[in-house]
């Protein structure tokens, strides 16, 4: 394994060192900013200016996904081959602002959705080389606090990213994109100083490299596991728990957006603190423990309303960082240092999977309910079943974090 890059505990304190990691935390930031910032405007920008129905709304979000999902395989080989790594994540960033200019200026509805296709891979690619650098900055044992403050940065962008949207459109609906064309430029801009990456793989490639890496890494399904059943649920939560706020208690979209932000500050400021304690307590307990009781608040939301609805998503957005920063970190461990493109671009694959099936899920989970029983029991129903896949993720996994535990290969 090559390690003439990695970063031991000395060389971390180096000023090269850390601006880099800053660096890499303001790109990652800048990079999911536009992830949400077209949500308040998805309706306007997609169905009333091209005249199409809601569906393919959904559809433009769900583009994008794909787009990254198709692409993560070729863009992670790439990212463990390139020794001009700023220079793959400039370039991905400076292509994604282009297809969000395209999109503001898109005649059509085809070249709308064209537009979205690519900008979803330009998006992967950057935030797969952005955490792939991130991953190269953990010092030996310190991999916790590093990805939890990656993590933290990636809730924190989606999280500002809605309101910003909304503010941004109150003067112009196509001006939410030429703002997130903005963003990823001046996210490319924080690339340039990066530092050259050692890399000594020189084999072509060969997309038979992600099973081969799968096959003699198998551990690695594990936080694929979690990342993609964390983003099923986060799916569920953007689109069955969204309508259930508005027709059960019948929740204004500002009442709503204030709902998920209980939910999402907590998951982002307490994803660095969770990491540096997995750092120290392990990253299998935090995982299994904050998936079981992220499970059963998810359970619970039917049942709740007003003031405990609050609770409960501050509580879910306190277990998901519970989970998800040990999960980025477990990804690290458990991944070759010349691969960490490869075992990234999966982790991110898997958990655009996950968003994309959550809501297909959430929805046809509630419409096979809806027609055997009351309204209100379809959603309790629906956040049950959901709620049981988490718990289900964290004790199908335990056996193997305890073997890998027993292993020494994690805490």
């Amino acid at each position: 394994m090559n390690e003439d890059f990695a970063i031991s505990d000395k060389s971390w304190s180096s000023p090269s060192t850390r601006r880099t990691a800053f660096l890499t935390g303001g790109g990652i930031l800048l990079t999911m900013l536009p992830v949400t910032l077209l949500v308040p405007v998805l309706k306007e920008l997609v169905s009333v200016q091209f005249e199409v129905s809601n569906f393919w709304a959904h559809a433009f979000m769900s583009t994008s996904l794909i787009g990254g999902i198709l692409a993560a395989p070729l863009a992670g080989m790439i990212i463990d081959r390139s020794q001009h790594r700023r220079l793959l994540i400039v370039v991905a960033l400076v292509g994604n602002a282009l297809c969000f200019a395209a999109m503001a200026l898109a005649p059509t509805f085809l070249s709308l959705m064209t537009a979205r296709f690519i900008e979803g891979a330009m998006h992967i690619t950057a935030l797969t080389a952005w955490m792939a650098t991130a991953a190269d900055l953990s010092p030996r044992g310190r991999a916790g606090r590093i990805m939890g403050v990656l993590g933290g940065l990636i809730i924190l962008g989606i999280t500002i990213g809605v309101p910003l949207g909304g503010v941004v459109a109150r003067h112009s609906v196509t001006a939410v994109l030429w703002f997130a064309a903005l963003f990823s430029i001046l996210a490319a801009l924080l690339a340039l100083p990066l530092r050259p990456v050692t890399s000594n793989i020189r084999e072509r490639f060969r997309f038979r490299e992600y099973y081969d890496h799968l096959r003699t890494h198998p551990e690695l399904l594990i936080p694929y596991a979690y990342s993609f059943i964390d983003r099923l649920s986060i799916g569920v939560v953007v689109s069955t728990l969204t309508i259930y706020m508005s027709d059960i208690l019948a929740l204004t979209p500002a009442q709503r957006g204030i709902e998920l932000s209980f939910f999402l500050l907590p998951f982002a400021l307490l994803s660095y603190p969770v990491g540096r304690l997995s750092d120290r307590i392990g990253r299998s307990g935090l995982m299994v423990t904050g998936s079981i009781c992220f499970g059963i608040v998810f359970m619970s939301y039917g049942y709740v309303s007003g003031s405990t609805l609050m609770l409960a998503m501050v509580a879910s957005g306190l277990f998901s960082a519970a989970m998800f920063t040990p999960t980025l970190a477990l990804c690290k461990d458990l991944s070759p240092f010349q691969h960490h493109g490869i075992a990234f671009s999966g982790y991110n694959i898997a958990g655009s999977l996950g968003f994309v099936v959550g809501p297909l899920i959430g929805g046809g989970i509630f419409t096979f309910l809806e027609s055997r029983m009351p309204l209100i029991e379809a959603y309790r129903g629906t956040f049950v079943i959901t709620g049981i896949f988490e718990i289900a993720c964290a004790l199908i996994s335990l056996p193997f974090l305890i073997r890998l535990a027993r292993a020494g290969r994690v805490k």
